[in-house]
């Protein structure tokens, strides 16, 4: 009998791993909610295809880009 676990998507944001807040919501959808936690995504973009599976295929992780912070100087 096959065991068929759904995969679990996670987000990359810095340095913090961020659980998927809307599972059945599209990355766009799921964007937006993030934002309102972490507005410096607002200039960013995702897509389906950036996901990385991990080693026990349990998970894909989408990694924000995020545009460098800058100094005057």
């Amino acid at each position: 009998m096959l065991n068929m676990n759904a995969i679990v998507r996670k987000f990359k944001i810095g340095a913090a791993i961020i659980s998927d807040p809307a599972p059945q919501s599209d990355l766009d959808e799921v964007q937006r909610i993030l934002t309102q936690q972490y507005p410096m995504l607002r200039h960013t973009r995702i897509y389906i295809e950036d996901g990385v599976l991990n080693d026990s295929a349990t998970e894909t992780i989408y990694e924000f880009p995020l545009i460098p912070v800058k100094l005057k100087g």
